[in-house]
């Protein structure tokens, strides 16, 4: 029994030491030698990623509508400005002033805006305050009774 014990013993430590071995004499062949001063250099070839191409198909449209946005955002369409009133009442009324308006402060654009059950007439469309106080000084030599404001939003 003891025999077959140490027979058992034999075969096993044999059996690992091939296993070992046949481990250390697979090398890797990507590997890199771990001691410097060993002349087993392997040859590494590292090609290049391919180049990728992107193709993007879109509507002609989409170029129109970013263009129509930065335009509206460049106006003041879609942020906070302030603007000058400058008559509040009956459209044939307003449709004077407006014109007026227009023959007088060409570098600012005017408007017709009707909230019932009057005619609005605002001139301006100011990105900050102190640019609308300088605006107003001018306009009030002309429409006394304008004054300035901040639209809500819609």
């Amino acid at each position: 029994m003891r025999m077959l014990n140490i027979r058992h013993y034999i075969f096993f430590a044999s059996f690992q030491a091939l296993g070992l071995s046949t481990i250390i004499a697979q090398e890797d062949p990507n590997s890199i030698p771990e001691t410097p001063n060993d002349n087993n250099f392997v040859a590494i070839n590292i090609a290049p990623p391919p180049e990728a191409t992107v193709t993007i198909n879109q509507d002609p449209k989409i170029t129109t509508l970013l263009d129509m946005k930065s335009k509206m955002e460049k106006d003041g369409d879609f942020s906070d400005r302030y603007k000058v009133q400058l008559y509040n009442g009956n459209l044939n009324q307003a449709n004077k002033i407006l014109n007026s308006a227009k023959e007088l402060f060409p570098k600012w654009s005017s408007s017709l805006q009707y909230e019932t059950p009057n005619y609005k007439v605002w001139i301006g469309n100011y990105r900050t305050k102190l640019e609308m106080d300088r605006a107003l000084l001018e306009i009030k030599k002309e429409f006394p009774y304008a004054f300035p404001f901040k639209p809500e939003k819609k």
